[in-house]
This record gives structure tokens, sequence and C-alpha cells, in this order.
């Protein structure tokens, strides 16, 4: 998923008063996983899945390295 989608979705959250995780906590998860050899996540009750999306950016991130 790119960040044009992930903000498309974000913005329909907010639009419907959806509660969705706050960028400074993604950020802050962000870097709080960097570096980590992570395999397994589990999320529980998001409506929009953007805490997944940003995970699945991670990752990626990883693999790739």
């Amino acid at each position: 998923m790119d960040d044009i989608k992930l903000e498309q979705i974000k913005q329909k959250a907010l639009e419907e008063k959806i509660p969705i995780i706050m960028d400074d906590t993604l950020e802050y998860l962000d870097s709080l996983f960097l570096g980590k050899n992570i395999n397994k996540i589990l999320e529980i009750g998001t409506a929009t899945r953007i805490f997944f999306y940003m995970f699945l950016k991670i990752f990626v991130r990883q693999w790739e390295n």
C-alpha cells in the first residue's frame, strides 16, 4: 500500500469520525520496532487497518535489508 492510499484511508476515517491511531504514535512504534526481528503482530479492534499497513511497511523494509 502506498502512502497516498494510506492518507486517503486516514482522511475518510477522520471524516466519518472513526477513531484511528495518531501519526505520532505510528512514528513512535516505527522507531521502536526498527531493527528488531519482528515476525508476528496481533492487531485487535482496528476499523481501518492503518496499524497493519504501517507494520507491513516495516516488514517489507526488514526483508529488503
